[in-house]
């Protein structure tokens, strides 16, 4: 019998081998998962990319997330549920949840195509690889026991903060008090673009910020208000 396994497990790729360390268990369509660990940028002529899956996987996880968060939380309303998915599906969530499965060691792309969102892409399609591969309960079960439990605390992950702009804007509503972000200088070349935001509270100045986007210029500015904000 343990001959028969060796065989077994001899006979398998050294992709499907990786692919084992990091789900649990050998697929049962290996090209699903090949597609969707392949970006774009290394698609060749004729061949798939992970696009579609990544759609799937996206719809996947939000759903499964989101009842995870309802049966986690039965207290918390919608806008903070939402949030909290929100935080969870974010591409700096997934990319760090891609790493810590190891799957930059998996994902085929053009060196020119390097991103920080790449591998939090690449987990979607996986999670939509393993949907179409081993159905729903499987893909559940992966993302809570391979990626929410081992690698989220879902406590201190209702401390963070996704948008520091929102939440001053929020504060603004709250306070009935104008929040006007606006752009004061921008610098460098079309490709390599520095922005400068002035934030201004109730029409006076609070503070600025920088960044290589407008988005982070201004998150940057609400980062530096929040202590008087509180």
């Amino acid at each position: 019998m343990f001959a028969k396994l060796a065989h077994y497990f001899s006979k398998k790729s050294p992709f499907e081998q990786k692919l084992h360390t990091v789900l649990g268990y050998y697929p049962q369509n290996v090209e699903l998962y090949r597609q969707a660990l392949t970006h774009k940028s290394y698609k060749k002529r004729g061949g798939l990319d992970n696009e579609r899956l990544e759609f799937l996987g996206d719809a996947i996880l939000g759903s499964v997330v989101g009842e995870i968060l309802y049966q986690e939380f039965p207290k918390g309303n919608e806008g903070f549920l939402t949030q909290m998915r929100s935080k969870i599906v974010s591409r700096k969530t997934l990319n760090k949840l891609a790493l810590e499965i190891g799957l930059s060691k998996l994902v085929r792309y053009h060196k020119s195509a390097a991103h920080r969102s790449l591998y939090g892409n690449a987990l979607e399609a996986l999670v939509g690889a393993l949907y179409l591969d081993r159905g729903q309960q499987k893909s559940i079960d992966f993302i809570k026991e391979k990626l929410i439990i081992p690698y989220l605390d879902l406590q201190k992950l209702t401390k963070e903060v996704v948008s520091y702009k929102s939440k001053v804007l929020e504060w603004g509503q709250q306070h009935k008090t104008e929040i006007f972000f606006k752009v004061v200088e921008s610098s460098g070349k079309d490709h390599k673009k520095s922005y400068k935001v002035m934030l201004l509270i109730g029409g006076v100045e609070k503070t600025t910020g920088e960044g290589t986007s407008i988005k982070r210029a201004e998150e940057q500015a609400a980062k530096k208000a929040q202590p008087s904000l509180a």
